[in-house]
């Protein structure tokens, strides 16, 4: 059964245009920087190898997906020494963040104003330079960015061997810009030699713990429109610019909390079947396929067994999903 669930006047509610990118943790980021790129066909745009660290993208933003090798036991300290990751937060690969992009600044300190009279957690600021960030934790434990572009063009330095860029940012300690700085019309490129060539990253799947907490923070906190709701089993909320963007659903026996998969979009039903006689030929291995109404897609694992879905979309249908085995709902979301 699916229910309407009203936002509390006491909602955050940060309201995030989309989805802009995921990072992860990872066991070598050499070794999947260059699956990424000559599998998956993002292009590399910088990598700080002060944090063990690169960015991946399509032209979309300054990276569509980010990656940090797992703790070594040593704290890693960005600019202003601002410990940007602790030797405890993270000795296992999977979902560092997802990094929600907002309208601009003054939206963004609006937010946290109205989080700060709130007991939701705080986990950090930061100073991107090329964007200024809060991190809180969902109530499994993983993060969320959300953050306004400071830099239109981006471009211009966000490319190669970077120094450390991350320092720690003061909201409200400047008068926040109220312009678009983000790209409403980017150009999109790819790696031409790879087998898949992405456009969009259009939305995440969780795996949580807790259908109610869940359903609160991301409705409230987040600030994601629900537009599926399946009380005790799952929900699939769109953003700002009405897209779909996000969907969790409750773990089922020995589901693992965390990311399920991210997803990315491809031009057409053409393009995915010549990517996927490709990926074959190649010896990639195709965990899944999905050919139902709402879309076709194709789920790929990488070398640390995260789960990546390319798809075209058809006229999607969230009831198919209800109707669906829990075990086979999140590949439909």
């Amino acid at each position: 059964m699916s229910v309407a669930v009203e936002a509390t006047e006491e909602a955050i509610n940060f309201g995030p245009r989309r989805l802009g990118h995921v990072n992860l943790w990872v066991g070598d980021y050499k070794r999947n920087t260059k699956f990424y790129n000559e599998v998956l066909g993002f292009k590399l745009e910088a990598t700080e190898p002060g944090i063990l660290g690169s960015f991946l993208g399509n032209g979309n933003t300054h990276h569509d997906i980010g990656m940090v090798e797992i703790t070594t036991g040593e704290d890693r300290v960005g600019r202003d020494g601002q410990i940007l990751i602790p030797k405890e937060i993270s000795n296992k690969i999977g979902l560092f963040h997802l990094g929600w992009e907002m309208e601009n600044e003054a939206v963004l300190v609006e937010a946290i104003d109205r989080l700060k009279e709130t007991d939701q957690p705080i986990a950090f600021f930061a100073d991107h330079q090329l964007s200024h960030s809060i991190y809180i934790p969902d109530p499994d434990g993983f993060l969320h960015e959300f953050y306004a572009d400071e830099q239109s063009d981006w471009k211009k330095w966000f490319k190669g061997e970077l120094e450390l860029i991350t320092g720690v940012w003061n909201p409200g300690e400047n008068e926040p810009h109220r312009e678009v700085r983000y790209d409403p019309n980017p150009e999109l490129y790819g790696v031409d030699s790879a087998p898949l060539h992405p456009r969009y990253i259009t939305h995440s799947t969780m795996i949580v713990s807790d259908f109610a907490r869940a359903l609160h923070f991301y409705e409230e906190v987040a600030g994601l429109k629900p537009i599926s709701v399946m009380e005790g089993s799952h929900a699939c909320f769109e953003g700002g610019v009405g897209r779909y963007v996000f969907s969790f659903f409750v773990a089922q026996d020995d589901d693992e909390v965390g990311m399920h998969h991210c997803s990315f979009e491809l031009e057409s039903e053409e393009a995915l079947e010549r990517s996927l006689s490709v990926l074959k030929e190649q010896g990639v291995a195709i965990e899944k396929e999905v050919d139902n109404e709402s879309k076709r897609s194709l789920f790929v694992l990488d070398d640390d067994k995260i789960r990546w879905e390319f798809f075209v979309e058809r006229e999607r249908n969230f009831a198919t999903i209800a109707a669906a085995d829990p075990a086979e709902r999140p590949y439909l979301s």
